[in-house]
């Protein structure tokens, strides 16, 4: 069966592939020759992943299965590459340090978080990218519902200019 192929293909235990039918109920129905073994072979090429690395990313994001790798994952991958200017290993570590990424679509959950974010603290763009490889997890927060109240806390509980909530934040 198509869950039995999922299995022996990312070396998953009983107890993984039952957590991940629980988060993804349809991949019961999902044709694993023709849909899920060639997402699970692009994305591995694409971001030069191990097995295990591979795995680990399945397990956090199993949506991930179910999505096509040509409209879905490349344009995402490709937007945040491009957008930080990132190389293949930056952009295979963030993804492997948030596996959720390649479910999110660039326009509507990514660019607005880092844009707001760059302008709230006055980045560079150079800054921002150092921000977003040290905390990935960034990319999958909304500013204004999680990051702004935040850093809005900080700055009035420590009484912080701009200025040195910006030199916090890149300092961390």
């Amino acid at each position: 069966s198509s869950l039995d192929d999922v299995k022996d293909h990312l070396k998953l235990s009983d107890a993984q592939l039952r957590k991940m039918i629980l988060t993804l109920p349809a991949i019961i129905g999902i044709n694993f020759d023709n849909n899920i073994k060639p997402t699970l072979d692009v994305v591995q090429d694409y971001l030069k992943l191990s097995e295990d690395e591979l795995k680990k990313i399945v397990l956090h994001s199993p949506g991930l299965i179910g999505l096509n790798f040509d409209n879905s994952i490349k344009p995402t991958l490709d937007a945040v590459r491009n957008y930080l200017k990132l190389s293949d290993d930056e952009l295979r570590k963030i993804v492997l340090r948030l596996p959720a990424i390649v479910g999110l679509n660039f326009d509507k959950n990514i660019k607005s978080t880092l844009d707001s974010m760059q302008i709230y603290l006055n980045l560079s763009n150079d800054e921002l990218r150092k921000i977003i490889l040290r905390l990935p997890a960034i990319i999958g927060l909304n500013f204004d519902d999680n990051i702004k109240p935040k850093l809005v806390a900080v700055q009035n509980n420590l009484q912080l200019s701009n200025d040195e909530l910006r030199k916090i934040v890149l300092s961390q």
